[in-house]
């Protein structure tokens, strides 16, 4: 492998059915600079018990799917080599297909080991080398070229992994690390790798499962568990500094309900209202405030509990076994055909979690206007304006803030219910699951930037209040709010919104400093 990499980049995952991945981890690996794979003991066993359990069932001439079979609708169809290398070579052939821009290496890494992990469980009955060379060539930085449209999430992601698959064979494409697209075979070249030709059950097991919906998911969870947390960090500031009256807070009350989401929210944003110093309630602030900072516990509260719905559900997924047929080997040893690369679960739980980032875009976007509007943030500026009329403020980043909301909500439809039937309704039902995993990854890009609108507002009120612009009591500026100087002559605040967006995804709650 090469070097040139800090220890910082170094990560080493261990893979098996002795092994539990997070999102969090896959998250990291899927980013690490330089990755080390290992099968465990048990992973290696599985998958040479499962590969001889394949070729008892073949010798005695039972009937395998993809062995002894044609693909999809065309099961009923002998296959002419019984599951050979060309058998294989067709099918991957057949399914690189797709459209659209290309995932990025995150995400295309994120699929490869997520296959990977289920793989290794050992009910696949693939070629412990094929396995091999697969993990291989992900430690080696060979990110397949994959194709963000293909695939229905029915029969598993058959067309985004075909591609990933052919990268083994020589004859698919790489996304290199500058963002150009280069031959597998020249890789492969690179790196002194020969191809692998690949049988029909090594293809098939290669292809036929929820990798890329799986992937999408566990990475949009990983970035939600954080920005939560920036949320609720941001709404405590905004409690503390406009002096709100903090019963809402009060843990008993959200005891009395008694979701876990909402005491936990309501905990974290007490705890950033109380930690810098004695709480000071101001005078001008209503018993009861409006909703979107008096019941921010309640709506951030439930998003966590979808989020805690589908962490379970993805990470179930993730460890899982995703393909047809299940090899099962041991003292009774059987080839089980059925539907497990069906992706329902992760189109349901992405959905939810779509569904989470949206109402959290709505509720910081209400929590901006309140802070821009004298007649609720307190008698300041109006858009926090330093001098206003000759200076706008936030005018602009408010602006942003509406129409991101705007597009979440456009991006909030459910998509694990539009099923439509294909491929000679063999898939007369589907999940979309790739869908709604890749729509849920996206739409946090668009959630973050208005969380940056949110922390530069409330870092200006901070700003006017400092320089005796606004009333109120002076209130520091939290350590962990990334550093934001007073628009005191407006100024582009584009990079700024980019970067702070780019701190809530990726940075965690407990790690971040002010810069």
């Amino acid at each position: 492998m090469s070097t040139g990499a800090s220890p910082a980049d170094l990560h080493s995952l261990t893979l098996g059915p002795d092994v539990s991945l997070t999102c969090e981890e896959l998250e990291s690996a899927a980013q690490t600079k330089r990755l080390t794979l290992q099968l465990t003991d048990a992973a290696q066993h599985s998958l040479r018990d499962a590969r001889a359990a394949l070729e008892s069932a073949r010798e005695r001439g039972d009937e395998v799917y993809g062995v002894t079979t044609g693909f999809g609708p065309l099961v009923d169809f002998q296959s002419a080599e019984s599951g050979g290398t060309l058998h294989g070579a067709g099918l991957l052939a057949h399914l690189s297909t797709g459209s659209g821009a290309l995932a990025s290496r995150e995400v295309a890494r994120a699929m490869c080991i997520a296959r990977l992990q289920s793989l290794a469980q050992g009910y696949s009955a693939i070629r412990l080398t094929a396995l091999e060379r697969f993990a291989s060539l992900i430690e080696h930085g060979i990110t397949p070229a994959i194709p963000e449209i293909g695939s229905v999430g029915a029969s598993g992601d058959l067309t985004p992994l075909a591609h990933a698959a052919r990268v083994m064979t020589g004859t698919g494409r790489v996304l290199r690390a500058d963002g150009s697209i280069e031959p597998a075979e020249n890789s492969l070249n690179r790196i002194g790798i020969e191809p692998l030709d690949l049988d029909g059950r090594d293809a098939l097991a290669l292809v036929n499962g929820t990798a890329f919906m799986t992937a999408y998911a566990a990475l949009a969870l990983a970035r939600m568990r954080r920005i939560v947390r920036h949320l609720e960090r941001l709404t405590g500031w905004m409690y503390r500094l406009l002096g709100c009256e903090l019963q809402a807070l009060d843990p008993r009350l959200h005891a009395a309900r008694g979701h876990n989401g909402q005491c936990d929210s309501a905990a974290s944003i007490r705890t950033e209202a109380l930690r810098h110093g004695p709480f000071q309630r101001s005078d001008n602030r209503p018993l009861q405030e409006p909703y979107s900072i008096r019941c921010a516990p309640q709506v951030i509260g439930a998003c966590r509990d979808q989020i805690a719905y589908a962490k379970n559900i993805i990470e179930t997924e993730l460890n899982g076994v995703n393909d047809n047929p299940v090899v099962i080997s041991g003292d009774d040893p059987a080839v089980l055909h059925g539907g497990n690369f069906q992706g329902q679960q992760i189109a349901l739980a992405a959905d939810a979690l779509n569904a989470a980032i949206t109402q959290m875009g709505v509720l910081a976007e209400r929590q901006i206007d309140l802070l821009l509007t004298p007649a609720r943030n307190g008698d300041a500026p109006l858009l926090l304006a330093w001098t206003p009329g000759a200076t706008s403020g936030l005018a602009g980043a408010q602006i942003t803030a509406t129409a991101l909301v705007s597009e979440l909500r456009h991006h909030a439809q459910m998509t694990a219910t539009s099923s439509i039937p294909t491929n000679g309704d063999n898939q007369d039902v589907v999940s979309m699951g790739t869908l709604s995993g890749r729509t849920a990854y996206e739409q946090t890009e668009r959630l973050a930037p208005i969380l940056s609108v949110l922390g530069i507002a409330l870092a200006q009120l901070t700003h006017l209040r400092d320089a005796d612009r606004a009333t109120g009591p002076a209130s520091p500026v939290p350590p962990w709010m990334p550093s934001v100087e007073p628009i005191v002559e407006d100024r582009p605040l584009r990079a700024e919104i980019d970067r702070l967006a780019q701190h809530w995804l990726s940075v965690n709650a407990d790690e971040d400093s002010p810069d």
